[in-house]
């Protein structure tokens, strides 16, 4: 049976190769599409169009999505450090407000919407939160060797934000973990992981992961569902972790 998802915060060409990838795995997808910067979804998924500064649209966001798909039953919440380090490179007054508003409040907005919607319909749902991080500017002084990984360290901004995105998943996860009917999974993987790196591998694993999930019988504990699993880790069983 097809499953219902929603993609947040991949704006570039990229969510559109993710999103297609993930219809591969039998999901209905749809992406929420920044409205100012008109990205275009594959012809396969469904595209809303969203304002990220505002908590109005990301309830209409969600409504949109399941009048077209029907109830979401997973949202995936993507925070792409080095996608974010290239577009905010500049460390300024402009940057402060509208990194904000991408990078931390637009997650925080959908993610209580989606909360409120899933308590509303009293049916299950799952919250996935993958972070692809990226070497910041402090990485760069202590760990020189991170310069061979990339040429544009994430700025104070993206790196406060990565690790804002971090704390609200884990902490939010936590509020979560005596509710039947809502799971959160957390994802990521560093410069080295081949799985997150690849977007066709990153879908065709994440696909996996999700199917082994909804048939084991009782949620993760408490413990394993605040911590980070590593992408293309093992689907069978224990999950392998990674914090």
């Amino acid at each position: 049976m097809s499953k219902n998802l929603l993609i947040v915060g991949k704006d570039s060409a990229s969510v559109s190769d993710f999103a297609e990838a993930m219809t591969l795995g039998d999901f209905n997808v749809a992406t929420a599409d920044d409205a100012q910067k008109r990205t275009t979804s594959a012809a396969s998924v469904t595209s809303v169009m969203w304002n990220k500064s505002s908590a109005v649209s990301a309830r209409s966001l969600i409504i949109q999505a399941e009048t077209t798909l029907g109830y979401i039953d997973d949202y995936i919440f993507y925070f792409d450090s080095p996608l974010y380090a290239a577009e905010y490179s500049s460390f300024s007054a402009e940057n402060c407000q509208k990194s904000a508003d991408e990078m931390i409040t637009s997650f925080q907005y959908v993610a209580l919407e989606a909360l409120t919607r899933i308590e509303q319909k009293k049916s299950p749902a799952r919250l996935i939160f993958i972070l692809k991080p990226h070497p910041s500017a402090k990485d760069f002084v202590l760990f020189p060797g991170t310069k061979n990984l990339t040429s544009i360290p994430a700025n104070p901004f993206v790196a406060a934000s990565e690790s804002a995105f971090a704390n609200f998943a884990e902490n939010l996860a936590a509020l979560q973990t005596e509710k039947e009917n809502i799971s959160v999974l957390l994802v990521t993987g560093d410069n080295q992981n081949e799985t997150i790196q690849k977007t066709s591998a990153l879908a065709s694993w994440l696909s996996a992961t999700i199917i082994t999930q909804d048939n084991q019988k009782s949620k993760p504990s408490p413990k394993a569902a605040l911590t980070w699993i590593k992408a293309g880790s093992k689907t069978s069983g224990a999950f392998s972790l990674f914090h």
